[in-house]
Order: C-alpha cells, then sequence, then structure tokens
C-alpha cells in the first residue's frame, strides 16, 4: 500500500500520540514510526503526532509563551532572577535557535550545540511547576491527580497544560480518529498521557483509546486497577501493538471477534471485559514475528524538527534484548524465555536504513536496541554500504569481548560506526558476575583503546548503588574513568532502581537487597529529569544506603572531566587534549553567561557567573578576580588567573588581553 500522510479534516482509522514529558527529543521515538508503517502498509490511514517534541515547537514560533512562566512565582530571590534571565537569554537567540532547531539551517556563531542546549532551557521553563512535570509518590495519587487536573479549565494549569489541550483539540478536528493510541515509553509519561486520555473522552466520547508502550509492558496489571484510567481507557496494550491495533481495527469493522484481538487488556467502558463473576478469557498473545513487520514509516513527522546538532532518525534491529540477563534490567529480562528475543536479518536491517536515509535525507542512523548485536549490524551496514547509501550510525552495547578484537572495532568504524554507548556499571567483577552482566572488567581497557582508537565515540551512562558495593571497588571504578576521561563522554548518572518485571525485583534476596512493595515509587530525582527510571525503593544489606550511593556519584561528576561529547559537563579542553589554557589574565564572559547580583549571593565577596546554557555556576573570590562595567573578567593572583582559564575550558568565557591597570575604570563586584 502507498505511504501517504493523513490528509488535514479527512477520519483516519488510528491518531497516534506520543505524548509529553521525556527528554526523548533527539529523534522521532520508534514506537509511532514502526506502529504508522505497520498499519499504513496493512491499508490503515493513520496520523502521528509527536507531542513532546510539539510544545516545543510552540515555545520557538512564539517565545511570549515564556513570559507567563518567567514572571510565575513573582519574587525577587534566586529562583525568579534565574528564570527572568533565561526569558532573556531565550528570546536574545531565538533566531539563531530557530534556524538550527526548526530547519537545522546555519545558527552562525552561536552554534548547534549551544541552540539545542538553549531550546531545551525553553522548554524547561515553559512546563516547570506544572501538571507536565509533577512527582508521584504512587500510582493512586497519579490517578487522583489526572481526574483534578481533567476537572480544571486547562488555562487554570499553566499556559503549557493550556497549548498541549489546544495541541489536542486541533489534532482531533483535523484529524478525526476512530481510535487514539498513545505510546508510554518512559514514566514521565504516564501522568501526561493519562491527561490527554481523559481530554479526548470529554472532547469525543466514541472514539476509542487504548495506551501501550514500555511503561504498559511493566506496569499492566496495576494500571488496570485505577479508577480514573477505567473510566478513561478503552485497552492497555502489554505487548508490541502492531498486531493488536491491526486486529482491534478489523474487530472494530465486525470483521472478527474482539476475542480474537491479542496483546490488549480491556477495561470496562470496552464492553470486551469479563462480567462481574466471570472469569477472564485467557490472553492471547500476538503471533506476528519481528522479521514480518516492515521499516519505519516518518511521513507526517517534523524530522528535521528535533533537538539534535544534526538530522537523525532511529530504527531497532531487535525486539528485546540477545543476553537479556542483567538482574536490573525489566526490559532484556522479558526476552529470557523462549522465543521472546525476536532479532532482524540483515537484509531485513539494511531495508530500514535505506528507507528511512531515502525518507528523511539523515546521513546519520542511531540504532536504539537495549543492547544491539555488533556483528549482525556491522554485517547489515556492510550491505548498506554496498547498495550505495552511506552513512553513519550509532549503537548501544555492553563492554563485551567482541570489542577487544582491534580488527572487528575498525571493521564497525569502516561501516559507518561513529558512537556506542555502553552501560558502565563498575570494575569490580565480584559486583559484575553478581549483576550477570556477562563481561569481564579485565577487557574494559582494551575495548576503550580499541573503540577510540578506531575512531569511534565512545558514551558511558554510569550507575551507582550497584548492590553491595564495596569503597574499594567504587574508588578502582572511579580512577578507571578518570583515567580514560579525554576518550569517553557521559551520557548520564543514575542509581540502580528495580522496575517491575525485573529478575532484581523478582528475587530481591538473592542478590542482597531488599525492596519496599507498598506501591511507594522510586526513581532518580537527583540525577535523571523528571526521576528517570521509577521502581521500588531499594535497601542493600550491608552495602551503602542511597545516600552514600548519591553522594559516590556525585564524585563522579565532580572528578571525571570528558572529553567528548557529554550530557553532563560542558567540553573540556583539558580532558580533550590534556591541552588548553592554565591560567589567563583576563577573560570576556558569552552573553549567555549572566552574573548573579550580589544581593541574592548569602556569601560575600564573590562573583558568581551563571552560565544557562549549560546551567552552571561560577564563583570567583573577589581577592582573585574582579569584575568590571562592562562585564570583563580580570585576575588580580595567580589562583584568579586559575580561575579564569577554566572558565575559558569550560566555554563559558573568552580570553582577552589584560587591559594595563591606568586605563582600568574602578571595577565593579557584580550587579545588586
Amino acid at each position: 500500500m502507498p505511504r501517504v500522510p493523513a490528509v488535514d479534516g479527512e477520519p483516519v482509522d488510528v491518531l497516534l500520540l506520543f505524548p509529553p514529558q521525556t527528554e526523548a527529543r533527539f529523534f522521532p521515538y520508534l514506537s509511532l514510526p514502526y506502529l504508522t508503517g505497520h498499519l499504513r502498509r496493512r491499508g490503515r490511514s493513520v496520523h502521528q503526532a509527536d507531542l513532546n517534541i510539539a510544545l516545543l515547537h510552540e515555545i520557538l514560533r512564539d517565545p511570549r509563551l515564556l513570559d507567563a512562566p518567567a514572571r510565575a512565582r513573582g519574587g525577587d530571590g534566586m529562583s525568579d532572577w534565574y528564570r527572568r534571565e533565561m526569558a532573556r537569554a531565550v528570546d536574545r537567540h531565538i533566531h539563531e535557535i530557530r534556524a538550527h532547531v526548526m530547519r537545522k539551517t546555519s545558527p552562525g556563531e552561536f552554534g548547534a550545540a549551544r541552540s539545542v542546549r538553549l531550546a531545551r532551557q525553553a522548554l524547561e521553563l515553559f512546563v516547570r511547576d506544572t501538571f507536565l512535570t509533577s512527582a508521584w509518590h504512587g500510582l493512586d495519587e497519579l490517578d487522583s491527580a489526572v481526574l483534578r487536573a481533567a476537572d480544571r479549565p486547562p488555562a487554570a494549569s499553566g499556559p503549557a497544560v493550556e497549548v498541549l489541550h489546544r495541541l489536542v483539540n486541533e489534532l482531533l478536528t483535523r484529524h478525526p480518529p476512530r481510535v487514539v493510541g498513545l505510546s508510554v515509553a518512559f514514566f514521565s509519561q504516564l501522568g501526561p498521557a493519562l491527561l490527554i486520555a481523559a481530554w479526548v473522552r470529554r472532547l469525543s466520547p466514541r472514539i476509542k483509546i487504548c495506551l501501550g508502550g514500555q511503561q504498559i509492558m511493566l506496569r499492566e496489571a496495576n494500571l488496570s486497577v485505577l479508577p480514573g484510567l477505567r473510566r478513561t481507557v478503552d485497552a492497555l496494550c502489554w505487548t508490541a501493538g502492531e498486531e493488536p491495533l491491526e486486529r482491534w481495527l478489523d474487530a472494530l469493522d465486525g470483521t472478527i471477534p474482539s476475542t480474537e484481538v491479542p496483546g490488549m487488556t480491556w477495561s470496562p467502558r470496552a464492553g470486551n471485559a469479563a462480567p462481574a463473576g466471570n472469569t477472564a478469557p485467557p490472553r492471547r498473545a500476538p503471533t506476528l514475528r519481528f522479521h514480518e513487520f516492515g521499516p519505519p514509516d516518518h511521513i507526517g513527522l517534523p524530522v528535521r524538527s528535533y533537538l539534535n546538532e544534526g538530522l537523525e532518525v532511529a530504527i531497532v534491529s531487535c525486539v528485546g534484548c540477545y543476553w537479556g540477563r542483567c538482574v536490573f534490567c525489566a526490559y532484556g529480562n522479558r526476552s529470557l524465555p523462549p522465543g521472546r528475543y525476536q532479532q532482524a536479518t540483515v537484509g531485513q536491517v539494511a531495508d530500514a536504513v535505506e528507507t528511512v536515509v531515502r525518507d528523511t535525507g539523515t546521513r546519520f542512523v542511531a540504532i536504539v536496541d537495549e543492547n544491539t548485536n555488533l556483528r549482525l549490524v556491522s554485517k547489515a551496514m556492510r550491505a548498506v554500504r554496498e547498495r550505495g547509501v552511506r552513512v553513519r550510525f550509532g549503537v548501544r552495547s555492553r563492554l563485551e569481548s567482541s570489542l577487544t578484537d582491534p580488527a572487528f572495532c575498525r571493521a564497525l568504524a569502516e561501516a559507518g560506526c561513529a558512537m556506542i554507548a555502553v552501560g558502565y556499571e563498575g570494575n569490580s567483577q565480584r559486583l559484575l558476575d553478581l549483576m550477570d552482566r556477562g563481561v569481564r572488567a579485565a577487557d574494559y581497557q582494551r575495548i576503550v583503546d580499541n573503540v577510540t582508537g578506531a575512531g569511534i565515540t565512545l558514551r558511558f551512562s554510569v550507575m551507582g548503588h550497584v548492590l553491595d558495593e564495596r569503597p574499594e571497588e567504587f574508588e578502582e571504578s572511579l580512577r578507571f574513568l578518570a583515567a580514560n576521561e579525554r576518550h569517553l563522554g557521559i551520557d548520564a548518572l543514575e542509581l540502580m532502581v528495580p522496575e517491575p518485571g525485573s529478575r532484581l525485583a523478582q528475587d530481591p534476596e538473592r542478590f542482597g537487597v531488599s525492596l519496599d512493595a507498598s506501591g511507594r515509587l522510586a526513581g532518580n530525582p537527583e540525577l535523571s529529569y523528571l526521576g528517570g527510571r521509577v521502581g521500588y525503593p531499594l535497601t542493600v544489606h550491608g552495602g551503602p544506603s542511597r545516600t552514600e550511593a548519591l553522594a559516590r556519584l556525585e564524585r563522579v561528576f565532580q572528578v571525571v572531566r570528558p572529553g567528548r561529547v557529554s550530557a553532563v559537563h560542558p567540553p573540556s579542553r583539558r580532558a580533550a587534549d590534556r591541552g588548553g589554557r592554565r591560567s589567563a589574565d583576563a577573560a570576556r564572559p558569552h552573553p549567555w553567561v549572566r552574573t548573579v547580583p550580589a544581593r541574592l549571593d548569602a556569601v560575600p565577596d564573590r562573583i558568581v557567573v551563571a552560565d544557562l546554557v549549560w546551567e552552571r555556576f561560577y564563583a570567583l573570590p573577589c581577592r582573585d578576580v574582579e569584575q568590571h562595567p562592562d562585564g570583563l573578567l580580570t585576575a588580580r593572583t595567580a589562583r584568579g588567573q586559575r580561575l579564569l582559564a577554566r572558565l575559558v575550558d569550560v566555554s563559558a568565557a573568552e580570553p582577552c588581553r589584560a587591559v594595563p591597570a591606568a586605563a582600568v575604570a574602578p571595577h565593579i563586584r557584580r550587579p545588586t
């Protein structure tokens, strides 16, 4: 069947939505394009909309939307000052941000990286302190909050919620659907998804509503009993959604009975649930396999307008994880029963890459499996090149034995591999074995040398609270990171969280931990966006407390200065080339670096500057550094020279020639 976008004003079979609020804004999240591609190939009309990125686009089109959030608190404290300065910085650079984020054209000297980060800060300012970024201590609390939010006028919940409601209403008007499907990949999307479902139910009562995605797979049993959800949602999809949605549409057409729809848990309002007192029918699993699915279909999504420094799209090469045994990984652990792990063929991966390159014009493809089979992908990407398609790619993997072979790493690079993202739980073989990671710490240094020596960027996600990690084990792991900092990027720092369905959650005592299963939720609010992974509160017998584990990760943050692209640190010239400036006589902060007014700082006799792009504050003692009326910073002491060099090193300031003493106007401490 031809793959065409839905036409405005014409009904569609399915409206697929990716709700806020998540950091998955680098490229279209894959659930929508894969579902859309499958359903369109089956002759169904589909419109797909990424509301998570749409909120950002609304701000970039009309930055005045930030006016109310910038003055929301109405005070004059540090937080109020910071909000206002952030809004001013966005307004000052809005043309550069639009150029890069919306069109992927040159943002000039401001640069792509700063455009992406400042756009992200604009969105965070817009949604801050709203329902979209609320934290929940339990699912019952979340369900009740959704009902209250749905009963209020959207404007009463702030501009971000009002804009989201308008976007949903416009979609229902432009593409009136029979079914609305909401893909809930991250826990932070669950509240907004349920709120959108409640709005849809009120705006168009006859529409069928389904929730699917990773969070539904993890929490379907607990979600299905929530009173608000049961009144709003027709179905929860607890497996891959292609076949369930296809067959549900057949059932709505009357061509099959609803009992033949696989992968769904029906709510009472759907009319398919078992009557009270009757035994529920057995769960029907899908029969379609991954190798029967076609490539993703991005038509209708704004692929050029995501928060990335370049144009990037994604594919997957499998369902599940071929290793699947890491005790903390609920997603991988679902692959353990026979037949659950499903892998594409070499030709299928090559077809998917060729399709997305042709459809979008991308020159970078992210292969976003939980754990990619590197040998499969290497063969597939060589096949892509043999077809005349030149594209770079990134993968996610363990630090596994195949990477100890330098020839294999070079072959990956020659096939176009530019980046490998890996999880790092430390260098203790004792702990790696206890977690069933299937890797050897003794191989790590060779792997780092091989991968980076082949010209492939290596990016770590560092996990803490790794069971009963001993102090000496942590120190050894930290030394490894510090010794290799110039070769690495760091994407995330996070504490281990036992998610429902993981081996750790199913048998905690086996791994020396106990879990709070009372319904209270735990995540990573100090380290991860909106809490990151959410699961059971964890206590380690004879191991570090959560506070101690968090302090260890804070040490990683303070000690390790990644030399490659990093999500947690500004670029460091020191780590990148062991060079950079050792001293600077004078430095001028960039326009996006603002001086904090002295009245807002409780510590006297210092200058504090705030980098609004990287959300970092730098303190400069007045005995070492002085600031002049035009903002120029000059060193008074050798320590001041080193501090200014540090500002230059992290791209917060440009080095300048020192102003002759006779020409210097009386210095100012900072604005008051």
